[in-house]
């Protein structure tokens, strides 16, 4: 892998870059994936609203990494790099560089953020968690902290790529119609089998939008709060494939784990 690394004269940014490829066959069918990297370290001055007292308090620290495809199965991947730029916070100054992307008010800075303590921070990584020659899921991380908080605060994100339809797979590209009711009970009972302390009811717990597709099966992932308190962190659920094998569309197994024997 080739990396390069950038003093941004724009911003004071330290900017790292590199590229890999990777080529999977698997009984004539065959696809390539190409990702580019990517890293960023800057320090960003806080609006008057939310300045705090005492050092480093009108400055965050925003940090982060990540990989972006730039090819993808030969398909147009401008869609699918233009989400994962916005779920990364992210925008490519050039072919070599990424800024984090502000809200209104935010400034950077020329600021060297070894040397300037920023009492708030920000960070993310967007990481590709598997690679077949149908599948690319991304993992989207961000932990916040703005100064004089109790604690901070995490998101995880998932996107799931289809090599063969060039798209970001919903759970309706995935499920036959009506699977939520048999879904949402084997959900609910290995949420009780895995003892999750829950902060609303059984029957009140719904499928979660977010999903990541894992080896041996689905993963459904609820956010801080959205059903547990905040010491449970984030509530994941795993189902194997051969849990669901009834619910998912014609096709689906093949393109999860390749060729199948049904």
């Amino acid at each position: 892998m080739k990396k390069g690394i950038i003093l941004s004269a724009l911003a004071g940014c330290l900017l790292a870059t590199g590229c890999g490829r990777s080529s999977e066959k698997a009984d004539g069918f065959t696809s390539r994936v190409d990702l580019e990297g990517y890293e960023y370290d800057c320090i960003v001055e806080l609006p008057d609203s939310l300045v705090t007292d005492g050092e480093g308090g009108k400055y965050v620290r925003f940090r982060g990494q990540g990989m972006l495809p730039s090819q993808v199965g030969g398909k147009k991947i401008a869609s699918v790099r233009d989400s994962l730029m916005r779920l990364g916070g992210i925008s490519m100054a050039d072919r070599t560089g990424a800024l984090p992307l502000l809200k209104e008010g935010y400034r950077l800075t020329r600021l060297d953020p070894e040397k300037i303590s920023g009492c708030s921070e920000r960070y993310n990584q967007l990481a590709v968690t598997l690679v077949t020659p149908r599948i690319v899921v991304w993992r989207d991380y961000v932990y916040s902290y703005l100064c004089g908080s109790a604690h901070g605060l995490y998101n995880t994100t998932y996107v799931n790529y289809s090599i063969p339809d060039g798209k970001i797979l919903e759970l309706t590209d995935i499920f036959k119609k009506g699977y939520e009711k048999e879904l949402l009970s084997l959900i609910v009972e290995r949420l009780k089998e895995d003892e999750v302390e829950l902060s609303v009811k059984p029957e009140e717990v719904g499928i979660p939008s977010d999903f990541e597709i894992i080896e041996s099966g689905i993963r459904f992932v609820w956010g801080l709060y959205e059903i547990a308190p905040y010491v449970e962190g984030e509530v994941t659920v795993d189902i194997a494939t051969y849990e669901i094998t009834d619910l998912l569309k014609p096709g689906v197994e093949e393109m999860l784990y390749g060729r199948t024997d049904n």
